[in-house]
């Protein structure tokens, strides 16, 4: 038996990792260990600096407190990934970490999806996940294969995490 649960009208919310949860374009690219080298910044072995978006983590743990379920959806090496989501000491934020080799959003989205229902009983209904992404190439295929997903290009439909949880939260919708 599936529970439909709705908080607020959004129940997932799917973040991309490049040029959305940090400044850099390629994570896959750099080379770990990261370290963490001021309260927004990591380094990987080499030098290269990665910055934090401002109000990342005021955006996760709001979204906590509000019983949405976090997940990642990024299109990269899942080790390189992971150990920069642990320098940043994130990855304790997110439910499920959809991270793969591939630009097929719309399949990591599909299998996130089917172990909620499996794991928890819960269906969530397109129109209950927000997916933020710096760049709109995934959504054609997810709206075409999952269903109309609530799309936010970052840097363009918001220009931060401050502004995503005005616009997500109650309140602030009539």
């Amino acid at each position: 038996m599936f529970i439909n649960i709705q908080v607020g009208g959004v129940v997932l919310i799917a973040l991309d990792l490049d040029g959305t949860v940090w400044d850099h374009l390629d994570i896959s690219s750099l080379y770990p260990p990261f370290k963490r080298v001021g309260p927004l910044t990591i380094a990987d072995s080499r030098g290269v600096v990665v910055n934090l978006r401002p109000r990342l983590r005021y955006f996760l743990q709001w979204a906590w407190g509000a019983g949405h379920i976090l997940t990642t959806l990024s299109w990269n090496d899942f080790d390189v990934a992971y150990q920069a989501l642990r320098a940043f000491e994130l990855d304790g934020y997110f439910h499920y970490l959809a991270i793969e080799p591939h630009p097929r959003k719309d399949k990591m989205l599909y299998r996130v999806l089917r172990q909620i229902r499996e794991e928890r009983g819960v269906e969530i209904r397109p129109s209950d996940v927000v997916y933020v992404d710096d760049r709109d190439i995934h959504i054609r295929e997810i709206w075409e294969n999952i269903g109309p997903v609530r799309f936010f290009q970052f840097g363009k439909d918001v220009r931060c995490f401050t502004e995503l949880v005005e616009v997500l939260s109650p309140s602030q919708r009539s």
